[in-house]
């Protein structure tokens, strides 16, 4: 065989890498932003001297990158395209702001007579604050988060678990996932843990709009206002105002049943198992 036929081959090799293990090959992406994840917070420790992990998101974040590069795909078919971007952006922000508000007005209605929401740059996971230069690197932080575990989870995850498996099992799987990858926090002490339901109606918007603008924007606001906006004690105690169960209820409820009515109405695609046309916008 040639050197330019053994360069084919693995070049076919590696863009049906995805059909050939549809499970194995995003555990394995998952393995590896795993341990930059670990390296990060256990190791070099950069939450606590920054207040943001923003080494492993980066580098998270390349992963996806390089992974989408590596079997011979654009990047557009990891959902970040132009095609109807006004209306997935319209769907991601607008029914996330709109389930914040009426989430908001939840926890007004539910706080202690010596509670307030307050607006104050927070990193919950380690308690630092700052003003608004702290607010602006958190902010900076989530964008970049915020697309890599969409990227992860939703963009290389759903579709790769679609070619095995119904929507409904292929979400679940996802979102347990994504659940289990932020129990690094806990196991420092920090958090008590992450529900599933967030990455549910993370994947649900993909799986409805086609576009990663869509949930990633969502995700952007949930860390944002969880970064932003607090709940204060008469005894000056700060507590993130989205780790309220309540609000964390009605937020991802809200989202949930208003998705595919205006999915629907604005004649978004759903999105199709990895290779079948996800980037051409293609209804299944």
């Amino acid at each position: 065989m040639s050197t330019s036929d053994t360069a084919r081959a693995r070049r076919r090799y590696r863009q049906e890498l995805p059909a050939r293990w549809p499970v194995l090959a995003p555990l394995a992406l998952l393995g590896l932003a795993l341990l930059l994840r670990i390296i990060d917070i256990y190791a070099l420790r950069l939450d606590e001297r920054l207040g943001e992990i923003i080494l492993s998101k980066s580098l998270g974040f390349a992963l996806v990158v390089g992974y989408t590069w590596w079997v011979g795909q654009r990047l557009s078919v990891i959902g970040l395209h132009t095609r109807r971007l006004g209306s997935a952006l319209a769907i991601g922000a607008g029914l996330t702001v709109a389930a914040f508000v009426i989430a908001t007005v939840v926890q007004v209605l539910t706080l202690a007579s010596d509670e307030s929401l307050t607006l104050r740059a927070v990193d919950p996971k380690t308690g630092m604050t700052g003003g608004a230069a702290f607010a602006a690197f958190l902010i900076a932080g989530n964008v970049i988060n915020s697309f890599m575990e969409e990227g992860l989870f939703r963009r290389i995850m759903l579709p790769h678990f679609l070619q095995r498996m119904r929507f409904r099992t292929a979400n679940m799987l996802q979102a347990s996932l994504f659940a289990a990858w932020h129990l690094v926090w806990p196991l420092k002490a920090y958090l008590n843990g992450d529900v599933s339901a967030a990455g549910l109606v993370y994947g649900y918007l993909f799986w409805r709009t086609g576009s990663l603008w869509a949930p990633g924007i969502a995700h952007f606001l949930n860390n944002t206002t969880l970064n932003l906006v607090q709940v204060q004690t008469a005894g000056g105690e700060l507590q993130p105002a989205l780790v309220m169960s309540v609000v964390v209820v009605v937020a991802m409820a809200f989202l949930a049943f208003t998705v595919e009515p205006f999915a629907r109405r604005l004649a978004l695609p759903h999105l199709r198992p990895w290779g079948a046309g996800n980037e051409t916008g293609a209804i299944s």
